[in-house]
């Protein structure tokens, strides 16, 4: 439904405020804090956080994150363009 609901609303925006939300709940931070090109460090999660924002990726999206690539991403941008890819 989700993948539906993204390719109907211009998919990278969407995925972005679906993972906003996941990520705000995880860091406890406000959606309107997290920015697209914020680097992922400023989100100040630890490994439990990431485990938390990842199951809730993999859930929210429906798709399997790629968790050694995912230590190579910096910003919020590069999550995003990776749900989008395994979505597609």
């Amino acid at each position: 439904m989700l993948k539906e609901k993204c390719e109907a609303t211009g998919g990278e925006l969407a995925v972005f405020d679906e993972l906003k939300k996941i990520l705000a709940r995880v860091a406890k931070k406000r959606e309107q804090d997290i920015t697209i090109d914020m680097p992922l460090a400023n989100l100040h999660l630890d490994s439990l956080n990431w485990v938390q924002a990842i199951v809730g990726m993999e859930g929210r999206f429906d798709m399997e994150v790629d968790i050694e690539r995912m230590k190579t991403f910096t910003t919020v941008r590069d999550l995003v363009q990776h749900i989008e890819e395994k979505m597609n």
